[in-house]
């Protein structure tokens, strides 16, 4: 055996190893607050943005937030009916105002508010602008409030293009809800 015979198979092991050794680590994802929502189909990270909030809440001394998938839906819902018409506002027709809205769905709240926006493509700048603005940001802060719902839709042919409901509320429990009823 020749002395290449018997070093090739050393050879062999010892590239693989090295081979292994500088193998380019994956490129990490970015979080999901910084994904742009300016694209088809894109849905805003419901974990990601009620632990953001809740955490922004906890700092100013109010309780974490729940999802709620309720308030899930009638955010996107709204979302998407306000990127569909281009325009932002608290009182699409024929959708109406929030509490309307939420009556309609069948939600029973105690108390509810929304923050609405548009042009922002994540979730770390509509959030940033809310915080930015007394009123959503005391909306946001609100310690009577305990569940949420995002929502985000895009149309590429609109002025803003992204378009976002958020929706606080404070919800009625089942047996406020059936007295409610009985005195009906």
């Amino acid at each position: 055996m020749t002395f290449f015979s018997r070093s090739l198979p050393l050879f062999l092991a010892l590239s693989a190893s090295l081979a292994a050794c500088s193998t380019p680590e994956p490129p990490r994802q970015k979080p999901s607050i910084y994904e742009s929502m300016a694209r088809p189909g894109a849905k805003v990270d419901q974990a990601k943005a009620v632990e953001m909030i809740s955490q922004y809440r906890i700092a100013n001394g109010a309780g974490p937030l729940k999802t709620d998938p309720k308030l899930v839906k009638i955010a996107q819902d709204y979302a998407e009916a306000m990127a569909k018409s281009g325009d932002m506002t608290h009182v699409l027709q024929p959708y109406g105002s929030l509490l309307k809205r939420l009556r309609d769905a069948g939600y029973a709240y105690k108390i509810a508010g929304e923050n609405i926006a548009a042009g922002q493509y994540t979730l770390a700048d509509v959030f940033s602008e809310w915080r930015q603005s007394p009123r959503h940001d005391a909306g946001m802060k609100s310690a009577d409030k305990t569940v949420m719902g995002i929502g985000v839709a895009y149309n590429p042919n609109s002025k803003y293009k992204v378009y976002w409901c958020l929706i606080l509320a404070w919800p009625k429990t089942p047996e406020e809800v059936a007295a409610a009823a009985a005195t009906q």
